[in-house]
């Protein structure tokens, strides 16, 4: 099995820190909406989207579609195709909202969906991305009960994600913890002291938002981070 420092390496940092593109990864398990959710911020900035699920190899698509369950040694060149090709693909947004507007261009950035289910995979891609300073990297993590995820599942037509593999997702999923999260009643955060946070990460829970609900949540978030970006550079002048 490939470890992470084995896969650092594979994409050259970006020279111009301002021109270091935003990745914004759509995280979480099958049927939580990634592919809406990262469609409608890319066309609602105007951004180029990276489907994770169209990367895989034809031999992890096959396993899937057979109703196994892909293992970490599946996943690594997934992962690290994934990073290399949000980077390639990152542009600036032709449609930002106004008050991303007026002659400052905003640095280039990315919308790409991929699972990103345990804290591992996204240390991964935090080390093709960020310890490599090619690119500024976030997830906005979307989650749901099992019992919502199988009821979406079941209304779903022509996915390799087949019903029986939905629990599997669930006992693979590691929620990012995070302040947010940080002691609210019936989350299984992780042990310690604030280390364990990932402060790259905001996480949606689905159960009882709608789809435009989760939509207008997961696009505010982008905008802010864009926004708090634009004043960082302002204040580094």
């Amino acid at each position: 099995m490939a470890s992470l420092d084995e896969t650092e390496g594979d994409i050259s940092p970006v020279a111009d820190s301002h021109q270091l593109p935003h990745i914004f990864i759509i995280a979480g398990p099958s049927a939580t909406g990634k592919s809406t959710v990262a469609q409608a911020i890319a066309e609602t900035f105007g951004l180029p989207m990276v489907e994770g699920d169209d990367l895989h190899p034809q031999e992890n698509i096959d396993k899937m579609s057979q109703g196994h369950p892909l293992t970490d040694d599946d996943r690594w060149d997934w992962l690290k195709t994934v990073a290399s090709v949000s980077v390639d693909t990152s542009k600036p947004p032709t449609s930002p909202p106004h008050e991303l507007g007026g002659e400052r261009q905003c640095r280039p950035a990315c919308i790409t969906t991929c699972s990103a289910l345990k804290r591992k995979y996204r240390d991964l891609l935090r080390s093709q991305l960020s310890g490599l300073e090619t690119a500024i990297l976030h997830f906005i993590f979307l989650t749901a009960s099992e019992e919502e995820l199988l009821r979406r599942i079941e209304e779903r037509n022509n996915h390799f994600m087949k019903k029986n593999m939905v629990r599997s997702q669930i006992v693979t999923a590691e929620v990012p913890r995070t302040l947010e999260l940080d002691g609210e009643e019936g989350f299984e955060g992780s042990d310690g002291d604030g280390g364990d946070l990932e402060n790259d990460c905001t996480v949606i829970w689905t159960d009882n938002l709608s789809q435009d609900e989760v939509v207008e949540k997961a696009v505010e978030v982008v905008k802010q981070l864009m926004l708090s970006d634009i004043g960082t550079e302002i204040d580094g002048l």
